[in-house]
């Protein structure tokens, strides 16, 4: 017998204003559209129909369009016809862009009217940016390795078999019993002649884009990529200004944070991109003869194998201005697929400092990012590093939505909303096997309307990412936070699940408080303000990076209101800076504090939050303070401020609860646990896929055995040792209890569902 909790939400998030958003408790509503998506009564909305093999110019069900041909019937009846919705129906298929889908102002909905982009009924469309390549033959007998023909000047840094991501050639320092020590610009080796006799086996440039790939080189959160330049008979070059920017960082003063170089010598985790590296399962691209080469994996047939080869970097694309948003549109039902990102095949590399933001600047004596903080003084704002592009990215959109789509097979981050995106909308969607982060909001420089020539209309505000299911991101660069903010306001992060993850779950800006701590507490100062981090599930997070949390905050999170006698008004700085309510986080890997509150952060309200099993529930390093802790529930430790004096100030910790660190069901506060992640009307999202365990505790006092993980539906079935159980009780989608038979103590727990099975280990004790 299954019983479901019955405090479980079952409505639709109602799009948010920004003058609304402080209501946080008013999230969910029972039932309809959000305004932004239902149809604007009046006229019915003209329908424009697209497939793969459209030619048509009428774009009608018997003629349809190509999806090209659909958007320019979209422009012809927005700039001639009465103002009415359009809707655009892709028929199902692979509709392969041979240049990315751009949307600007002239594509935008009329008035209240909305251009809906959408999968025709029952059908999933896929915007694809790969070529499938054909035609392939056997090239080398003894190695099995295959060649098919590319187009020339086409390059990646993916490829897809039978929709599985392949790695590419790559090797390790092991396996080719290859030592590294300094020289000056890169390295000498042992045996010494390595790098100059593969440069004989493949070719000058072709050793150009061999990568060295640095995991935790420029501190245990960071994973940092440089190629080779050239080798000479003793000393192998490294591209600049990648090298540069990976082993001499600037520096700065006031730091509560620093930027780590990576020690002069440090030997690569492991070296990509040869042909003699090539292994089962892996692919290399000869970019000399245009040929890609594969070494099919045990049980392959090459002969029926499809390869997707991404060539575009970006698939869809909305750019507006200040004065002419792109706005009013939806996408809803497609799958955006196959995609590339190119920058870190450069010379400036990969040079990651945190959460794939990377240093690009090729001037030592100007330094990126540092602005009057270093010496020399650097580029301004202080923290502008590079931030890693969107697959698909919007610019100054406003009321945009997107609904249940597939972002997948991606190169670079997912989605990304930035500069004047105002009142978009993120719901119900899937992000899964992207290279970088999941969804990016806003950009490292801050909008802010003092600075001279800004306009507050640069400020992303009122936006909401909600009900979306997002894991398996930062693939390629796994630094990626599944969710990054960066300046913002009003912005709302709830019920999303966030699982199988590298790093962090959630990020709330990363490097912005690198300046300020108790000391000097308002040396970066920006326009963050009421943005809600509430009721997301994470787990499985920080699996392959160190020093990251479920929700990781760092600098100003809201600016210091003084009250009209000039005293600061706490109540109100706490109240407009960032609230983050109701998450629930467990399973973490190499987790350094659950909530973590780092350099120079300020004016946050943790409440109501649960975690167990880390060590280090809250705290951080450098925090300046005027943060409240109150209601949550945890194992872990509180209060734990590090890299102390100075001592944050203002911090107020209470009312809060400590469980075991291996609970059982009933240690867990029920109403946060039901509410936390995708709604009832989204779980569909998680319920479809295999479940997975990642917590299976037998309670000592015989109340049975607590498993957390994901995909958990109304008909889910346990079984121990391959006995049913007497009893279970859903607590969420990603929780339940399960009791075993009378007088059993279980090894193994299976959980059964309409996705599929999992079985694990059951801890005692």
């Amino acid at each position: 017998m299954t019983n479901r909790h019955p405090n479980r939400p079952a409505g639709r998030f109602q799009r948010p204003r920004a003058v609304l958003l402080a209501a946080a408790a008013a999230l969910l509503a029972a039932g309809g559209l959000p305004p932004a998506a239902a149809a604007t009564p009046g006229r019915l909305p003209a329908v424009v129909h697209a497939a793969t093999n459209g030619g048509g110019e009428g774009c009608s069900t018997t003629r349809p369009c190509s999806v090209q041909g659909a958007q320019s019937r979209v422009r012809e009846l927005l700039r001639s016809g009465p103002a009415r919705d359009i809707r655009v129906e892709l028929a199902g298929g692979t509709y392969r862009l041979s240049e990315p889908l751009t949307f600007g102002p002239q594509d935008s909905g009329q008035g209240q009217h909305r251009v809906t982009w959408t999968a025709a009924p029952g059908a999933h469309p896929v915007l694809s940016g790969a070529l499938r390549v054909t035609d392939w033959t056997l090239h080398d007998k003894d190695k099995n390795i295959w060649q098919a023909p590319l187009p020339e000047g086409l390059d990646t840094r993916q490829v897809y078999v039978d929709g599985q991501r392949a790695p590419i050639a790559q090797t390790t320092p092991a396996e080719l019993k290859l030592a590294f020590a300094a020289a000056t610009g890169g390295y000498t080796t042992t045996p010494a002649t390595w790098a100059q006799d593969l440069r004989t086996q493949i070719g000058a440039e072709a050793l150009k884009g061999v990568e060295f790939v640095y995991t935790g080189g420029n501190g245990p959160w960071t994973q940092s990529r440089c190629r080779v330049d050239s080798a000479d008979a003793t000393t192998l070059l490294m591209q600049q200004p990648c090298w540069g920017n990976v082993t001499k960082r600037p520096v700065f003063t006031q730091a509560s944070g620093s930027l780590p170089s990576m020690r002069a010598g440090t030997a690569p985790t492991r070296i990509e991109n040869a042909y003699p590296f090539l292994h089962p399962g892996q692919w290399y691209i000869d970019r000399e003869r245009h040929v890609l080469n594969y070494v099919p994996a045990p049980g392959q047939d090459m002969t029926s194998l499809d390869v997707e080869v991404p060539r575009l970097s970006t698939l869809v694309r909305g750019t507006g201005t200040l004065d002419e948003p792109v706005r009013n549109l939806t996408f809803t039902g497609l799958s955006f697929s196959y995609a590339t990102w190119l920058d870190p095949s450069s010379p400036a590399g990969f040079a990651d400092v945190q959460d794939n933001l990377r240093l690009t600047g090729d001037d030592p004596q100007h330094p990126q990012g540092t602005c009057t903080f270093g010496t020399p003084p650097g580029t301004c704002p202080f923290g502008a590093l590079t931030r890693e592009p969107g697959n698909v990215q919007f610019t100054a959109a406003r009321d945009v939505t997107f609904r249940g789509n597939h972002f997948t097979h991606l190169g670079a981050a997912g989605l990304v909303l930035e500069y004047g995106s105002r009142d978009n909308l993120v719901e119900g969607n899937t992000f899964a096997d992207i290279s970088g982060n999941g969804v990016i909001l806003g950009d490292t420089t801050d909008p802010h309307p003092s600075d001279a020539g800004a306009d507050d209309r640069e400020i992303s505000t009122g936006n909401a990412l909600a009900n979306n299911l997002i894991h398996h991101v930062g693939i390629d660069y796994p630094s990626a936070a599944s969710i990054t903010l960066f300046f913002t306001q009003h912005t709302l992060v709830t019920h999303n699940e966030l699982r199988d993850l590298p790093y962090t779950g959630i990020s709330a800006g990363v490097i912005q408080g690198h300046v300020d701590n108790a000391a000097h507490p308002e040396n970066s100062t920006n326009i963050n303000s009421d943005n809600t981090i509430s009721h997301n599930l994470i787990h499985r997070y920080m699996q392959v990076l160190k020093d990251g949390g479920a929700v990781y905050v760092e600098g100003h999170q809201g600016r210091t209101i003084t009250a009209s006698d000039g005293t600061v008004d706490r109540a109100a700085s706490i109240a407009h800076g960032l609230t983050v309510e109701g998450n629930v986080a467990y399973d973490q890997g190499n987790v350094n504090f659950t909530w973590y509150d780092d350099a120079g952060a300020q004016w946050l309200n943790w409440t109501g939050n649960l975690e167990w099993g880390a060590k280090q529930a809250q705290g951080g390093c450098q925090t300046t303070g005027h943060l409240d802790y109150t209601g949550n529930v945890q194992s872990g430790l509180i209060g734990e401020f590090h890299c102390s004096p100075p001592e944050p100030v203002d911090t107020h910790i209470a009312d809060n609860r400590t469980i075991p660190s291996s609970p059982e069901a009933a240690d867990l506060p029920a109403e946060t646990v039901a509410q936390a992640g995708l709604t009832a009307r989204h779980q569909r999202l998680s319920t479809a896929l295999p479940p997975g365990i990642g917590f299976a505790h037998e309670a000592a006092s015989g109340t049975g055995v607590l498993i957390a993980g994901n995909g958990y539906d109304d008909d889910v079935q346990v079984s121990f040792d391959g006995t049913p159980a007497a009893g279970i009780t859903l607590l969420s989608d990603g929780i339940l209890n399960a009791v075993p038979p009378a007088g059993v103590h279980p090894k193994q727990v299976t959980v059964t569902t309409r996705g599929g099975s999992v079985t694990a280990e059951v801890v005692t004790g």
